[in-house]
């Protein structure tokens, strides 16, 4: 029995996959706001679009939040590009990054966006809404995450991701230079630099906002530099090899917390090692 077929990790992951995941509630609440702004004859919208007196008024503040769930209500098409960019590139940073990080970074992505736009534009009666900064966001943290997976722009033209972010990055810089539409290109242009700032920093918002290693207890001391400095399980005694499940199972809640990318080269090389005595363990019964 290797690692992952234990018992606690089966649990975990089942638990992890259980519940809706957060791409899923954010579309769903996208459309069901949509829907009910719809039925309200865009009134809903206006209470949740960002607009530029924002800043002067702190009652208003929660639109720097609320415009990432709010889309034009004249036509279909914002609201679909941005859930189809959502439903494609959210699931495998949810899976690399877990749920309550990948939730944690969205939000903060959109309110980021809309702090920089409301800076941009304060004092100015223009209004933005919509996803797309929080949307630009996903787009660059995949790119830096899955550089060389090949994307097919407009459907057509095959292309590895990071080539996509470049030109997703260029284009709002030159949409909010030359201003020849109506897209709000800075809040897609924050979306990008808050995603790199995050990659290249390593951030992990569960960290900050939730505690970091909450729930996770100190490691061994054990060296972990190579899989040679290890003794085989018939070389440890039952005390050894109850330490070292201990120090998996907590590395196993750290994944279920904050996702795999969190783990540390030290724990990672845990895992390998323990995934290699539990299939020893298994051949010797």
């Amino acid at each position: 029995m290797g690692l992952y077929d234990r018992d606690y990790y089966k649990e975990e992951q089942k638990k992890r996959g259980s519940g809706t995941s957060a791409v899923a509630i954010f579309i769903i609440l996208n459309v069901v706001l949509y829907f009910a702004d719809q039925a309200t004859g865009d009134s809903l919208f206006k209470k949740m679009a960002l607009v530029g007196e924002v800043a002067n008024s702190p009652v208003q503040w929660y639109r720097c939040l609320t415009y990432a769930f709010a889309h034009d209500p004249n036509g279909f098409m914002h609201i679909l590009c941005n859930m189809l960019v959502l439903f494609f590139f959210g699931p495998p940073l949810e899976r690399l990054y877990g749920k309550t990080e990948f939730t944690l970074f969205y939000l903060a992505s959109a309110i980021f966006g809309g702090i920089v736009w409301n800076v941009l534009h304060f004092g100015a009666s223009a209004a933005a809404l919509g996803a797309s900064g929080a949307i630009t966001a996903l787009v660059i943290l995949f790119a830096f995450n899955f550089p060389n997976v090949r994307l097919l722009l407009w459907g057509i033209i095959p292309l590895p991701a990071w080539l996509a972010g470049v030109l997703f990055v260029l284009y709002d810089m030159f949409g909010a230079v030359n201003s020849f539409d109506s897209v709000a290109h800075e809040i897609h242009i924050s979306g990008a630099v808050f995603a790199a700032c995050y990659f290249l920093a390593k951030i992990r918002l569960t960290d900050l906002f939730v505690g970091k290693s909450a729930g996770v207890k100190k490691s061994s001391s054990r060296p972990l530099s190579s899989s040679a400095n290890f003794k085989t399980y018939s070389e440890k005694s039952d005390r050894d090899f109850l330490d070292l499940e201990k120090e998996v199972d907590d590395i196993l809640r750290k994944i279920s917390r904050s996702g795999e990318s969190s783990l540390t080269e030290k724990e990672r090389e845990t895992l390998r090692y323990a995934s290699q005595e539990y299939q020893k363990r298994n051949k010797m019964k």
